[in-house]
């Protein structure tokens, strides 16, 4: 993300105190934490949504034929399906 790791600590802190995302416990690792979408934060999503998409169409939908980005669809789907 080309973030440094104590840029994106205080951005997360920010976002769970305006209630967008929450810290679960992470099963496989008792000292980490897992985060999680509230309500809220899928609130400003949707809202939001529209300014991402104009700009993912300009940036990448005009490039790839409908073959082409189901394609791409699918394998960003086994990253959000398996993240390990």
């Amino acid at each position: 993300m080309l973030l440094a790791q104590y840029n994106l600590s205080r951005l997360i802190d920010r976002m769970i105190a305006a209630g967008y995302v929450e810290r679960r416990p992470c099963a496989d690792d008792g000292r980490g934490y897992l985060l999680a979408i509230t309500e809220t934060g899928r609130a400003l999503r949707r809202r939001m949504w529209p300014v991402y998409a104009r700009a993912m169409e300009a940036a990448v939908g005009r490039r790839l034929s409908a073959k082409q980005a189901t394609a791409l669809g699918d394998l960003l789907g086994h990253l959000i399906d398996d993240p390990s």
